[in-house]
């Protein structure tokens, strides 16, 4: 499928707020019926690398697991795994922190915590208090990604549009894809029925196609700012 640029900001901003909502609120109205596998069955991306091909397969192979169940059965397997891998008891067995893979003691509220806090708090996003997390959760700093996405859709001239653009590749680089392997051995190794593992290696792969997009964009120039990709 060909999108032009602007297509490719919006599509970008409802994934990353899409996929941030997955893993901060696993049982929202916005996110439910992701246990039904018409959302991975659908999805708008074809895999462009082996995280995307891998990660899609395994969540359409649990969503189909998750099918035969009884709905409230489904959702009560997928909040089971969530709550191991993310939330505990005792010490989450896939802490969903940053700062808990990039500290050698692997501690929360380190450096990377606060420099998230300083990037959502330049593009205009504060924490919504019922969270209660610290801000390099993961699905905070895939939605950082989408409202800065978002932000580059009100922008039309082009050095304006590059700044911002690098700056979300630079975001990815040092934030995101520095510890989200990490993160994706302990969801699949830990996971009870293989959604989150599936999801989190999915995001991965986006991750890594969008970084090549955001590359293709800041290496072409100004005169084919709006040519399809």
């Amino acid at each position: 499928m060909m999108y032009t640029w602007p297509e490719v900001w919006k599509l970008r901003t409802e994934l990353y707020k899409f996929l941030g909502n997955c893993l901060l609120e696993p049982l929202s109205a916005s996110t439910t019926k992701t246990f039904e596998g018409k959302v991975w069955e659908s999805f708008p991306l074809e895999p462009a690398n082996r995280q995307m091909e891998s990660g899609l397969g395994q969540l359409r192979k649990c969503t189909e697991g998750l099918k035969i169940m009884a709905p409230n059965e489904a959702r009560q397997e997928v909040m089971v795994e969530y709550t191991i891998l993310f939330l505990g008891p005792g010490r989450p067995k896939a802490p969903p922190w940053e700062s808990v893979y990039r500290t050698e003691g692997q501690l929360l509220f380190s450096r990377t915590t606060y420099e998230v806090r300083k990037i959502l708090a330049d593009n205009g996003l504060e924490m919504v208090e019922k969270n209660h997390q610290p801000e390099d959760h993961i699905g905070i700093e895939l939605l950082a990604l989408a409202l800065m996405s978002e932000n580059v859709q009100d922008v039309q001239e082009w050095k304006e549009q590059k700044t911002r653009i690098g700056r979300q590749a630079s975001f990815i680089d040092e934030h995101l894809l520095s510890w989200i392997p990490g993160l994706c051995k302990d969801a699949k190794q830990n996971g009870s029925v293989g959604y989150y593992g599936g999801l989190i290696e999915l995001i991965w792969g986006i991750l890594l196609w969008d970084r090549e997009l955001l590359q293709e964009f800041l290496t072409q120039g100004e005169d084919l700012a709006g040519i399809l990709v």
